[in-house]
């Protein structure tokens, strides 16, 4: 665990670069998705502020989701991609897509909490063209990111007011939640 000179020090250093190291610490985290992203949120918001730290990870994570995305574009005619589509649940999710469009893609990446990773892989297989996802994805990135930023604004009340942080973690929870129902919903949804 960081001391709280320790923590002063990494802000120094990121506020030192610029948004440079915001940016790439945010490209990054969005090509290894296990990455911690609020770690992050928090890092970037207390950096720079809360407009320039959503601007920024919005920036690093659009980019390297996009960038995923495209790689896997270009490796849907690979034997493991082939081998991935053959499989009965991605060929169900992969109609559902086709066929329910970019509206639940839409909900599922507003939600800061659903696996970006695995919706480039199925959305790379299905028939959605490159800039309508794009689109849909520059959207719903910052909404997401927009949510965790405020409520990530508030993580440093945690040691000077116990009432407000306990009601950020209570949102955190039930954001998390919500995701996951609605992630389950559209997942489910597959399941004609």
């Amino acid at each position: 665990m960081l001391s709280f000179h320790q923590l002063e020090e990494l802000f120094e250093f990121f506020r030192q670069f610029r948004y440079i190291p915001g940016f790439i610490l945010l490209y990054l985290r969005a090509i290894v998705p296990v990455l911690p992203l609020t770690l992050y949120i928090v890092l970037l918001i207390h950096t720079y502020g809360i407009i320039p730290g959503i601007i920024i990870r919005w920036l690093g994570v659009v980019t390297g989701t996009f960038i995923v995305f495209l790689i896997c574009k270009k490796l849907v005619n690979t034997v493991r991609m082939k081998k991935l589509k053959s499989r009965n649940s991605v060929k169900r999710l992969i109609s559902f897509i086709d066929r329910q469009g970019l509206i639940p893609l839409f909900i599922l990446l507003c939600f800061p909490f659903t696996p970006n990773t695995l919706i480039n892989i199925v959305v790379s297989l299905s028939h959605i063209k490159i800039k309508f996802y794009f689109i849909i994805l520059v959207i719903s990135k910052l909404i997401s990111i927009a949510i965790l930023g405020f409520l990530g604004k508030e993580v440093f009340t945690i040691f000077t007011n116990p009432i407000r942080a306990l009601i950020m973690l209570i949102g955190f929870v039930i954001l998390w939640f919500v995701s996951k129902k609605v992630e389950k919903h559209f997942m489910s949804s597959t399941k004609e």
